[in-house]
């Protein structure tokens, strides 16, 4: 439901931005969930995502894609929640310039709190692609330049907020990156998850999607029990208006 990171990111965040659905790419989804990546074109009436089906106006999941920096999720007020100081090597590595002091995002990048950790090490280690498959900043980093030790210490960090008490936060810091900002319509996976039933949230949140996780468009990090918890969960499908 998050993640790119970018869930770094849901539902990334994928939850999907999450990281995940949260943040996030792969083998295509079950149809129960997305639909064929434009086979017929129909997803869309606009841009080139009507004409070809392709990420664009809608896409695979018939919801919208959007391109950085309008997909990033920037925690403000409330949902911008102090946590423990940072790393050092997270200021070292340049992380808060993309991402803000506290992961919170910023106006260059994403937010990338509670991200799964195999997914951010991907995203870490071999960079980001864009949405539309161009190089985006996030860079890769070699263990030369951020050692293992030095990107668990993030991680760890990053997972270590307070999380937030209501649906609409939780899916804000877990799969808004991926599934939209604002609203679950889409973001930089162009899959609308709002009134998705129980089970297709459920069965992506705790399984994920796709195995290549440069493919943002259908890609999604699952996410376990120690980072959303089924209470968690219960809250974001309310927010989604699952049944």
């Amino acid at each position: 439901m998050k993640k790119s990171t970018h869930w770094v990111g849901f539902f990334a965040m994928g939850i999907y931005s999450a990281t995940a659905m949260l943040g996030c790419s792969g083998d295509p989804a079950p149809a129960t969930m997305t639909n064929t990546a434009g086979t017929t074109g129909t997803a869309g009436t606009t841009g080139t995502a009507g004409t070809t089906g392709t990420a664009g106006a809608t896409g695979v999941g018939g919801g919208t894609q959007l391109q950085s920096p309008s997909y990033h999720v920037k925690l403000t007020g409330a949902d911008k929640t102090a946590g423990m100081p940072a790393p050092a090597v997270f200021a070292s590595a340049g992380c808060p310039t993309c991402h803000g002091d506290n992961g919170e995002g910023n106006s260059i990048g994403p937010e990338i709190r509670f991200t799964p950790k195999d997914y951010a090490v991907s995203v870490v280690r071999n960079g980001r692609k864009t949405p539309a498959g161009g190089d985006s900043l996030m860079v890769a980093f070699p263990v030369a330049s951020l050692s293992d030790a030095d990107l668990d210490s993030i991680n760890t960090w990053q997972n270590s907020f307070t999380k937030p008490t209501t649906g609409q936060s939780l899916y804000l810091n877990m799969c808004g990156n991926c599934h939209g900002p604002t609203t679950p319509t889409g973001g930089s996976a162009p899959i609308a998850i709002q009134g998705k039933s129980k089970m297709d949230v459920g069965m992506y949140v705790r399984n994920g999607n796709g195995t290549d996780f440069t493919m943002r468009a259908t890609y999604m990090p699952k996410f376990d029990t120690t980072l959303l918890t089924e209470a968690d969960l219960a809250l974001i499908e309310t927010f989604l208006g699952s049944n």
